[in-house]
């Protein structure tokens, strides 16, 4: 297979660098004095999968609300796990030191922890949003949407493609727990990454709400044979150097990604699963959220609409290689590749918040105790 240019994962839920990137715009006059300071705190990897590096993409993105409101715009990239963030912000609790928080996702904040340490906030911008996105990260508003993201199953469509395996077209769990299918995935352990959690999240919602059935019957058939790596960069690195191993749990988006670094129609494929006459994905949201008690609470409501607006929005598909929140903008042509949001069924949808915030511990406890011989 084609190996891709190195990439990171900004979904994964351990960062993979901690570095703070103070925005410098142009200077005006001989002597530039000191400005405030606005902290804001996110995962390693956001905006650094484009052309360019993050440091000269955060600089064009954000110039323009340090302008506006005299500030410098700190990103701090912190090198922890999803809820390592939430940890630091619970920890500064006290004496908070950031403005607003970038990366918690529509499961993570069904912590308590999480909303513990955030401020609900409704922006006038949200009103560019389609509801549903609202609905699904976070209808009492401590989050605002930010992205947005399809989890599914990739293939490298130069090993397999639905001519040798017409399931891809129609694929369903039963598929994968074929002998076959299932000694070609690569997937990712849920406790630490999020497509792992949202892989998982798929399977029992198909099981548990479409099948009737027993989620962890799948997992004990399959436990021999799939191979589940601790975070998507493990996972993506089997994948690409094993030949054996065709099948990924990843972003629906992969398949534009190849397409836009190789300059031609994409050696990579995606196969959301069918049900019902349906195919189906489970969506990830990302939030932008206000933090609690932050030292400066009025310019984090500003910042958190100027994430809305069309300067930030318009850069997310090809440095963040997932879906802007705002659909009204213009995709880059790559994504005719990518699932679109528009042609699948969310198993989001199949599970409720309240349902997923009560069980979740013990389908992870059961997941694991599924995995051990």
């Amino acid at each position: 297979m084609t190996q891709y240019p190195v990439r990171r994962d900004p979904r994964k839920m351990i960062a993979v660098a901690s570095v703070s990137i103070i925005i410098i715009i142009a200077v005006y006059a001989a002597v530039t004095w000191w400005r405030p300071r606005f902290v804001v705190y996110t995962y390693g990897s956001f905006f650094d999968y484009g052309d360019e590096g993050a440091e000269t993409v955060l600089g064009r993105v954000f110039a323009p609300f340090e302008r506006q409101y005299g500030v410098d715009v700190d990103i701090v990239l912190l090198d922890v796990d999803a809820n390592g963030i939430i940890s630091k912000l619970v920890a500064e609790k006290s004496r908070p030191l950031a403005d607003v928080v970038i990366g918690i996702d529509n499961i993570l904040i069904l912590q308590d922890a999480a909303k513990s340490v955030l401020e609900p906030y409704t922006s006038p911008m949200l009103s560019l949003v389609n509801e549903t996105f609202v609905d699904l990260l976070d209808p009492e508003h401590y989050l605002t949407p930010f992205d947005f993201g399809l989890i599914t199953l990739i293939y490298s469509t130069s090993s397999i493609n639905t001519t040798t395996h017409p399931q891809l077209g129609n694929l369903t769990f039963a598929d994968l727990a074929d002998a076959e299918f299932a000694s070609s995935l690569v997937t990712e352990n849920p406790s630490y990454s999020s497509p792992g959690l949202s892989f998982l999240l798929s399977q029992i919602a198909v099981y548990e709400k479409l099948l009737h059935q027993d989620w962890t019957t799948w997992w004990d058939d399959v436990r021999d044979q799939i191979n589940v790596q601790e975070g998507w960069d493990q996972a993506w690195e089997v994948w690409s150097g094993d030949p054996s191993r065709n099948l990924l749990v990843s972003y629906g988006t992969d398949p534009a990604y190849s397409a836009y670094y190789y300059g031609s129609p994409p050696d990579t494929a995606a196969a959301p699963f069918f049900y019902d006459n349906q195919h189906w994905a489970w969506m990830q949201v990302e939030g932008v959220g206000l933090v609690k008690n932050g030292p400066n609470p009025e310019l984090g409501k500003a910042f958190i609409d100027y994430c809305l607006n069309a300067t930030v929005q318009s850069e997310i598909a090809l440095n963040q290689w997932v879906y802007p929140i705002r659909t009204d903008l213009s995709l880059p042509s790559v994504y005719q590749y990518a699932v679109n949001p528009n042609e699948v069924s969310l198993l989001n949808l199949l599970l409720n918040r309240t349902e997923i915030s009560t069980n979740l511990n013990n389908w992870l406890d059961s997941w694991t105790a599924t995995r051990i011989p």
